[in-house]
């Protein structure tokens, strides 16, 4: 993709991969990728930095977010790797199969000089998980800073518990208290505190060191906590869960980048994540 002039509204850093169904039918799959993927929808001016494979998956990948007109002058290609393949990573645990590939080998030395200018900078928290890719996942978050711009992270402590239970908390706490907002969906909250109240939950990792928090429920409503105060933003009982688990909070981060009010940037966020009608885009 031709390279795009003027600032960026955000970074995604991270994850990519091919998604992977029980009828093998194949999606964009990565928590980064799919956020860019949304923000693209939204008409986000986006650039994706992660990794794939010199393979089949990996041109899948990129001829999908080459048609969203996704930046994609940091998508690094790994020679002689195999791009990541996840199976039902939204399914039960004992279900989920990951063939871990190039997304993970991402380098600190890959990100965008500090030069490059993007209002917001959002680090998928799956990245944490494992060496290289956890060093230039708080790399790309402290270059945000250097920048002058906002650093944000979705925690995905679902995944981040399934692939490397022992080191959940020790990754997660040094991402939480460098960024300015996170989101986070209801299963993350199980695996980080159990079986508290959504509002628990929100004050609970902003006493980590944000100063937003972003809570996507099972039926599509979203805590905010924003400083001391907590926001409830109400799905539309009409018109079910969200079919993307991605979707509000790229949503939401679009409306930071726009400088939207932190309430309506969730509350519109509520909105798209309904209206979004499949999990993620066909490859």
């Amino acid at each position: 993709m031709t390279p795009m002039s003027g600032a960026l509204d955000w970074l995604a850093v991270g994850d990519v991969a091919e998604e992977r169904g029980t009828d093998s039918s194949a999606i964009l799959g990565g928590g980064a990728a799919r956020l860019a993927a949304h923000a693209a929808a939204l008409r986000a001016r986006i650039a994706l930095v992660a990794k794939v494979g010199e393979d089949d998956a990996g041109r899948r990948v990129r001829d999908a977010l080459e048609r969203l007109k996704v930046d994609l002058r940091w998508l690094r290609s790994g020679p002689a790797m195999r791009t990541t393949v996840w199976h039902e990573p939204d399914g039960q645990a004992q279900r989920r199969r990951v063939e871990r590939g190039a997304d993970l080998a991402l380098r600190l030395d890959e990100l965008p000089p500090p030069s490059v200018p993007a209002a917001l900078t959002v680090v998928s928290g799956y990245s944490l998980s494992v060496e290289p890719a956890r060093s230039a996942a708080l790399g790309a978050l402290a270059g945000a800073r250097a920048r002058g711009a906002r650093a944000a992270l979705l925690i995905e402590a679902d995944l981040l518990w399934w692939t490397n239970a022992r080191m959940m908390r020790r990754v997660l706490e040094p991402a939480l208290a460098s960024v300015d907002s996170v989101a986070l969906q209801t299963a993350d909250v199980r695996v980080l505190f159990g079986a508290v109240s959504g509002r628990e939950a929100v004050r609970l990792v902003a006493a980590m060191g944000p100063r937003l928090v972003y809570l996507a429920e099972t039926d599509g409503s979203v805590v905010l906590r924003e400083g001391g105060r907590i926001h409830g933003c109400p799905a539309d009982r009409a018109e079910g869960a969200p079919r993307d688990r991605y979707a509000g909070a790229a949503a939401f981060w679009v409306g930071l980048a726009r400088q939207a009010p932190a309430r309506k940037a969730a509350a519109d966020s509520v909105r798209y994540a309904q209206s979004v009608r499949r999990p993620g885009p066909r490859l």
